[in-house]
């Protein structure tokens, strides 16, 4: 263990201190599976120029810089962020310009084992709430549902945010306003549906059909559905749900510290009236796989769109919305990794170190491939954008020495508007 203050630690250094991920590989080999073992090897080349990196050059003064690749994992904080603050801005530009009402549904927690245990069981909680809310609404709303497998204390808790709008359009292609939401009629609805689909799909044996009968007749009232704050404009929507999409189980912001051998780190847990801020304990091991155990599997959607944002009807809809004005009406561009650094830092990452110049250009990149590391682009990418131009070099004024010589370039550089 380093000289790292407690509070210093990153879930990333946590992981790769020591003997720390070998030791989690062992203690939970019956538990991991192969796509988040390879989601945490991902995070751990983060930032490694082993790994691959891309190398930029100064037009003016030939200084170069290399850049290493990211990650990309679905348990990198760093990358988590950067996916997350990208994700919010395309779900801002396909959102249109109305109320919505965040809506969370839960689960009791009797079926939140096996739900872990049988992925395929999942995908029917996003048809039971696209269902229950068809149910309550009185005419064609727009939803986006987003699955969340886990609870702020990193232990498992199946429960879904669901953005809605307040209104929809009814069979004439006009926009109804819905403000009021029978939360009632909500948890019933909510309830029948995610127990009828899932016993449709659970093996038939006494002990599901137990199961299911007695969470019809405990929960009599329904499964609990929280009314969130509305939010009204588009960049506020994606921002306020964009924190629930595939971000890792903890920010590194919430941990405390750590010594080596447990992690102490912090979460604000729900009561009655607000929140109140907790610190939990846990082995350093146990800890981990509090993270790693929700990473989801590589080829299930964790969010799904449905009514007027399903991606069937969006050209017709969005002619519709175009008619009455109430579309956002604006394309929201994808910020590149220069883009968020600017955005973000208020730093020119390509601005050129030596000489101060702020147009550096990709010049090659460097990857791993069949064990060895090779390179890509150089010096032909820079002719072939036109960053560089040959010129032909002036016939000599008097006769020169015919003796061998090597052969050389001259190059007109674009000077900057």
């Amino acid at each position: 263990m380093s000289s790292k203050r407690p509070s210093e630690w990153t879930f990333k250094e946590i992981v790769e201190d020591g003997t720390n991920w070998a030791e989690y590989q062992r203690a939970y080999a019956d538990e991991v599976t192969a796509d988040q073992v390879k989601e945490v090897e991902k995070m751990l080349g983060c930032g490694d120029p082993s790994c691959g990196f891309a190398t930029y050059v100064c037009l003016d003064c030939g200084q170069e810089k290399r850049v290493a690749f990211s990650c990309k994992s679905r348990v990198c904080s760093s990358c988590g962020k950067v996916h997350a603050d990208e994700w919010a801005e395309q779900l801002s530009s396909r959102l249109w310009h109305v109320t919505h009402r965040h809506v969370t549904f839960t689960l009791p927690a009797e079926l939140w084992p096996l739900l872990e245990v049988h992925e395929s069981w999942r995908k029917e909680l996003f048809g039971a709430a696209d269902a229950t809310l068809k149910a309550v609404m009185k005419n064609q709303a727009g939803m986006v549902v987003t699955l969340h497998p886990y609870g702020k204390d990193l232990k498992v808790n199946y429960h879904l945010h669901v953005l809605v709008t307040e209104g929809g359009m009814d069979d004439a292609g006009k926009w109804q306003p819905q403000s009021y939401l029978d939360y009632k009629s909500l948890r019933r609805v909510w309830q029948y549906e995610v127990l009828t689909r899932l016993r449709a799909v659970m093996p038939e044996s006494l002990e599901y059909k137990r199961l299911i009968n007695e969470l019809f007749s405990r929960y009599a009232n329904g499964f609990y559905v929280y009314a969130e704050p509305k939010v009204k404009d588009g960049q506020g929507i994606g921002r306020y749900i964009g924190r629930y999409l595939r971000h890792p189980a903890i920010a590194d912001s919430r941990i405390v510290a750590y010594d080596g051998e447990a992690v102490t780190f912090r979460y604000d847990e729900r009561v009655k009236g607000g929140k109140v801020r907790r610190e939990q304990t846990l082995p350093v091991l146990a800890f981990m796989h509090g993270v790693i155990r929700h990473i989801p599997p590589k080829q299930f959607k964790m969010v799904r769109y449905y009514g007027l944002y399903a991606p069937r009807k969006k050209a017709a809809v969005k002619q519709l919305m175009k008619q009455i004005g109430t579309m956002l009406g604006r394309a929201v561009r994808r910020l590149s990794w220069r883009g968020r650094r600017l955005r973000d830092f208020h730093q020119d990452p390509l601005t050129c170190a030596a000489c101060g110049a702020t147009d550096m250009v990709l010049f090659s990149l460097t990857l791993p491939w069949a064990g060895r590391m090779i390179t890509l682009g150089g010096w032909s990418w820079l002719f072939a954008r036109g960053d560089l131009v040959e010129t032909s070099p002036q016939p000599p004024a008097t006769p020169v020495d015919p003796a061998p010589s090597s052969f050389q370039l001259t190059f007109d550089f674009p000077v900057a508007a």
